[in-house]
């Protein structure tokens, strides 16, 4: 999972196995609840809204309500806490904001790995699937890292990664299931390492609003999106309110 701002994104993780990438066209809208759930019970709640290449999560953290905004058009990064009137606000160059709800815009991996090179080997069919085949290239502390990613054409979600560690992932298609009166379908994603160790997580992906609603991954750890409602969202949730003060994010009130 990518996250841009140490110390503020406190809830959110990217649904998707797939690549988060940046989106540029326009989105299904809706709102819902999201919950995290861990295998010793702790459950980790949020209200969820979807606007035009736009997210917003309310939550509660340390006693006070927290809002959390993702304006990739804008490609920034807001949080507020409407009880101290009070907001912060990072901007990123262009293809810095991860998106965590949206799905990608493009198959490319370097849509949001700049620091990366991406290149294209060739289309071709995995599971029946049309899909594009991807080189990476990264540098981490003077080593040159190389993977392979085969990208689902119409899914844009990676069906198989060689990781630089050789360590290999496989996403397969198991069938359609009903999620809350939805049609969705399953998809299973198994990694099995260099010696052998084998992790098993499966999502359910919702082809309406392009991303997974419920992930089981591994050790037990439980996403989901629930009380999905589909509709137009205000302008005004992914604004800062009047009134509101911005502060240094680096400094504590």
């Amino acid at each position: 999972m990518k996250y841009w701002i140490a110390g503020l994104i406190l809830f959110t993780g990217c649904w998707t196995v797939a690549f988060a990438g940046s989106h540029k066209s326009s989105n299904v809208q809706f709102s819902g609840r999201t919950v995290q759930s861990a295998p010793d019970g702790r459950t980790r709640k949020a209200k969820l809204f979807v606007g035009d290449n736009k997210v917003r999560l309310e939550y509660r953290k340390g006693g006070l309500e927290i809002v959390e905004i993702y304006d990739m058009e804008n490609q920034r990064l807001l949080l507020l806490v409407p009880e101290q009137k009070i907001y912060m606000q990072r901007d990123f160059p262009p293809g810095q904001v991860v998106n965590p709800i949206l799905p990608p815009g493009e198959s490319n991996p370097c849509s949001v790995m700049p620091e990366g090179k991406c290149k294209k080997l060739g289309d071709e069919t995995m599971y029946g699937r049309p899909v594009s085949h991807w080189e990476v290239t990264l540098k981490r502390q003077g080593t040159t890292l190389h993977s392979l990613h085969w990208i689902d054409d119409e899914r844009l979600m990676s069906l198989r990664d060689v990781w630089p560690d050789g360590s290999i992932s496989e996403m397969k298609l198991l069938g359609i299931e009903d999620i809350d009166g939805e049609k969705t379908e399953r998809w299973q994603r198994t990694t099995v390492h260099p010696d052998g160790k084998k992790e098993v997580a499966v999502q359910w992906y919702d082809p309406l609003l392009g991303i997974a609603v419920r992930e089981e991954l591994p050790g037990g750890y439980v996403r989901e999106i629930r009380d999905i409602r589909v509709g137009k969202q205000p302008e005004a949730l992914f604004q800062v309110p009047d009134g509101y003060r911005q502060v240094d994010s680096n400094r504590q009130e």
